[in-house]
């Protein structure tokens, strides 16, 4: 269970905003403070000290700070994953800013001069009474190959209610080069038809060491109500962490699995709802 200080949230593009108001208000308004069941957010785990050994090949450590009338904010690092860009920076308000874990960033990045965001997750945590660390993870649609990419990060509100008249932006180059070369694709291209009756597609199975991400795509409007977990051939599982679409008809998906690099070459796809009850056949899925 998170904590008070551990309250996250997410935020779609600007189109989408409306329909998801409502529930980051209901969230993070509650009673008793912000309290999710949940592990601690990934992007989070991933982005602190004791993880930076184990990911420091595909960080691009950055270090810059801006200050404004609302405070400092140094971005510390940003990490490119297969359709999601992960940053971690830390925030130190000025003294009369009323400000507190309750309150998200959700910026926007723009890859070579292009805006592909599809979902923007963001967690608040206070450090010290004057200093909170901000973590985001912005899920794309179409992220470009290129080995180095030219970021432009704009902290431009936050909670969709303060815009910042003097906006906190960073221009960086980011590496993705080793991303690329131990990224595994696995190729899948099979249909299959629900126990509703209904038939969805799987495009795909992209597995980096940071995360493993199925594309698939429906015949209609989903609303986040099919995902799937992983098998492998000794039976272990995987559940999904989080599912968004990437159109929007919400016709065509990606289910992320946080943390989870796929070492072997055969595997299980399995459709499940929001409660792990299977909605149709499994798919097998090898690469050779």
């Amino acid at each position: 269970m998170l904590s008070d200080e551990q309250c996250m949230s997410e935020e779609q593009p600007k189109k989408s905003r409306v329909r998801k108001k409502w529930f980051i208000v209901a969230l993070c308004l509650l009673a008793v403070g912000c309290v999710i069941i949940a592990n601690l957010p990934f992007t989070a785990s991933i982005l602190d000290k004791s993880k930076e050994t184990e990911f420091s090949t595909y960080k691009t450590i950055v270090g810059q700070t801006i200050e404004n009338n609302f405070g400092r904010l140094t971005l510390n690092e940003v990490m490119v994953d297969d359709n999601q860009i992960l940053l971690n920076a830390t925030f130190e308000p000025v003294e009369d800013l009323d400000f507190d874990y309750q309150i998200f960033f959700f910026p926007q990045v723009l890859v070579n001069g292009q805006d592909y965001t599809v979902r923007n997750g963001g967690q608040t945590i206070a450090q010290t009474a004057s200093t909170y660390t901000i973590y985001n993870s912005v899920k794309m649609s179409d992220l470009p190959q290129n080995e180095k990419l030219k970021l432009d990060i704009r902290y431009n509100d936050w909670n969709w209610e303060k815009s910042i008249d003097k906006p906190w932006g960073f221009k960086i180059e980011a590496s993705q080069k080793q991303l690329l070369e131990d990224k595994k694709n696995f190729s899948v291209d099979k249909a299959i038809t629900l126990n509703d009756g209904q038939e969805i597609k799987v495009e795909n199975v992209v597995s980096t060491p940071i995360s493993t991400t199925i594309y698939f795509q429906s015949t209609q409007n989903l609303n986040d109500s099919i995902a799937f977990k992983i098998k492998n051939k000794s039976g272990k599982t995987w559940r999904f962490d989080s599912s968004y679409s990437l159109n929007e008809e919400h016709t065509m998906w990606g289910i992320r699995f946080d943390a989870l690099y796929l070492k072997d070459n055969k595997f299980e796809l399995i459709p499940i709802d929001a409660g792990d009850r299977e909605l149709g056949p499994a798919i097998q899925v090898w690469r050779k």
